[in-house]
């Protein structure tokens, strides 16, 4: 970690020493690799991502506030934390439209090829997503139908993994434009990994073996047709189809386990058309199919008890709804309101005697605002607020043993949200900052108050998590560079944990969790042959699982001759406790990657990407899922 610690440091003093005169302002569109559009997102971009065949955690958790667990090599089930906050309390979107989660989002599942550009909203849930969470929004956007343009990307790596990708554009009239995309990703996941033969303190009996059972294929697809007229509407089309096989621990080896998943999503968007004066009017409609198996044998795959030799487990979500958005907009002034309403109706597809089997439907109205006073060219105040009803009912079926018509009908929560922030500075200024204070919540996901997992007891009776959020930021930024700093401060009351007993566990509301800290951050071309990048967070996540005190990322990347980049990433973090009593401790690691493109043309490029080069060790001993260590890959991609 001390290197990283000074590849962090290096960083700064490059950029002291290039910048050594005086600044001269300019537009935040001079700056890029991450850049902050305003106090309240982050927009990372393609080129942030291309040639790497990083998961959307691995991307994400190079930023700061931001974490990654994973439990396994690709397609494998990865989550993020953002400043304490848990995979679940994280809201994920696509182009707008909220997936509709089973839980924590498995961000492993996500191919990033599919997309432009992210924008990540941390801490801070906008009112036009109407999104249930706490932690804020990833909004992942696919490519705008425009012009007439293609790409294809082809990679291939470590452990025969295949990434295949094409995206082309057109339009086919002059008022229909049409783009699509589709995806290809699979990959033996073979890795090595140190066995620990099930006793985790003894080092004599352990021995170097390989991951079977882990392989992953994965198509996906994203198509969209914009219809250019008075009023502009776009036709959205998402596809993604995955299977593979379930590993187990890594002490007990499966033979036949496996999953497979298929996903369709489908909007319908009247972007804001004027309709008299200041005022805009605007709708979505969507739906969506979500279905997600598992299936194993006991003997082979000791999964479960021998009362089942063969079980499947999974879910069918289906749902849809829709939003309206009214828009006001003076010169100071400037107002939101959005009214959405979303029907989900769950179906397990279990066939076990130890499994739930039931049919349940979610309703969901919330009416959320988001206004903006602009009293000063430097100074502006923005608020928000929600309110949200949620209607759960028992269609028919029962949960864990328990039959639900004597024990459970319906339940019906209103939860309400509300935040305000105040920034300071002109849109080209040198320096600006900002403060806001916010009240937010979570209703508990249906297979949270309803489980269909094995070993998993379900809880209809689970509070919502609700808590207080807060930051104060400042930034600087001249020529192309920039500095920007964060505090923050977060608290939870009745976070969902899942307690353990024996063989079984539950979701319970927990006491409370606090988090606080700062985020640092540096970005600044040098010069023309150098890009440094470095970001650091320092927090008190207290007794939260998973929370280092201390992370760093570090890039630099080199401009060499003859159309050549280099690319040198360092990242480390503190010692962290995998549980709240603090007895699992995972000591502090750093791991290196390095990269190299080769650009012939404009159009084309060539890369080499090694990532943990240093061979730092992913595992531990409390984590029962090894994870890949050395991973090369070689990329090339073509734009016409």
């Amino acid at each position: 970690m001390n290197i990283t610690l000074s590849f962090f440091l290096a960083s700064f003093f490059l950029y002291f020493i290039a910048n050594a005169q005086e600044a001269v302002p300019l537009p935040a569109s001079e700056v890029r690799a991450g850049e902050i559009i305003n106090s309240e997102m982050l927009e990372i971009k393609s080129s942030e991502w291309e040639g790497k065949n990083l998961s959307l955690a691995d991307l994400l958790a190079t930023y700061p506030g931001i974490q990654t667990r994973q439990r396994g090599g690709m397609g494998s089930f990865q989550t993020i934390s953002i400043r304490g906050m848990q995979g679940n309390q994280i809201a994920i979107a696509v182009d707008g439209v909220i997936l509709q989660s089973l839980g924590a989002t498995d961000l492993g599942g996500i191919d990033l090829n599919q997309y432009e550009r992210i924008e990540v909203y941390k801490g801070f849930i906008p009112a036009k997503f109407a999104a249930n969470g706490m932690g804020g929004v990833i909004n992942l956007v696919s490519k705008d139908a425009a012009a007439k343009s293609g790409k294809f990307y082809a990679s291939y790596g470590s452990y025969n993994s295949r990434v295949l990708s094409m995206q082309a554009s057109s339009p086919l009239t002059d008022s229909v434009f049409w783009v699509s995309s589709i995806n290809y990703r699979a990959s033996d996941n073979d890795y090595p990994y140190l066995n620990r033969n099930g006793t985790e303190y003894n080092t004599d009996d352990d021995f170097w073996t390989r991951r079977k059972n882990a392989q992953y294929l994965q198509i996906s697809g994203n198509h969209s047709f914009r219809f250019v007229h008075k009023k502009n509407t776009v036709l959205r089309i998402e596809h993604n189809s995955a299977a593979g096989g379930i590993p187990g621990r890594e002490d007990q080896e499966t033979k036949t386990a496996n999953s497979a998943s298929d996903a369709l999503l489908a909007s319908y968007e009247i972007e804001p058309f004027p309709f008299f004066k200041s005022i805009s009017l605007g709708f979505q409609a969507f739906t969506g199919l979500e279905k997600n198996m598992s299936a194993w044998y006991y003997p082979l795959d000791k999964i479960g008890y021998s009362i089942d030799e063969y079980t499947q487990s999974g879910i069918l979500l289906k749902s849809g709804g829709g939003q309206g958005s009214f828009y006001f907009e003076k010169e100071k002034i400037k107002t939101e309101l959005y009214a959405h309403y979303n029907y989900q109706y769950l179906e397990s597809r279990n066939k076990s005697v130890m499994l739930s089997d039931y049919e349940l439907s979610n309703s969901i109205l919330q009416f959320s605002f988001a206004g903006e006073l602009i009293p000063a060219d430097f100074f502006n105040i923005k608020t928000n607020a929600a309110i949200r009803l949620n209607k759960e009912k028992q269609e028919k079926g029962k949960v864990s043993g328990i039959f639900m018509g004597s024990d459970y009908e319906e339940n019906s929560r209103n939860l309400k949200s509300g935040r305000i922030s105040m920034n300071f500075g002109k849109e080209n200024s040198l320096w600006s900052s900002g403060i806001a204070a916010g009240h937010y919540f979570r209703a508990p996901s249906l297979v949270e108050l309803f489980s269909t997992s094995f070993g998993v007891l379900s809880n209809p009776n689970l509070k919502a998590e609700q808590g207080e959020q807060a930051e104060l930021s400042i930034g600087y930024r001249h020529k192309k560079t920039r500095i920007a700093a964060t505090a923050f401060a977060n608290r939870i009351r009745d976070r969902i944990v899942y307690h353990t007993s024996g063989q079984l566990s539950k979701p319970i509301n927990a006491e409370k969790g606090e988090v606080y800290g700062i985020e640092t951050e540096l970005y600044s071309e040098v010069s023309k042959w150098l890009k440094i990048s470095s970001n650091a967070t320092f927090q008190n996540p207290g007794t939260l699982p998973n929370e280092p005190n201390e992370q760093y990322y570090s890039s630099m990347i080199f401009t060499l001759p003859y159309s050549f980049e280099l690319r040198l990433e360092g990242e480390a973090h503190s010692g962290l406790y995998r549980d709240k009593a603090q007895r699992k401790k995972i000591p502090e690691n750093s791991f290196y990657h390095a990269g190299l493109s080769y650009k012939p043309t404009a159009a084309n490029t060539i890369s080499f990407y090694a990532r943990n080069i240093n061979g730092a060790e992913y595992q531990n001993i409390y984590d029962a899922h090894p994870t890949p260590g050395r991973v090369f890959n070689l990329s090339y991609w073509h734009y016409f």
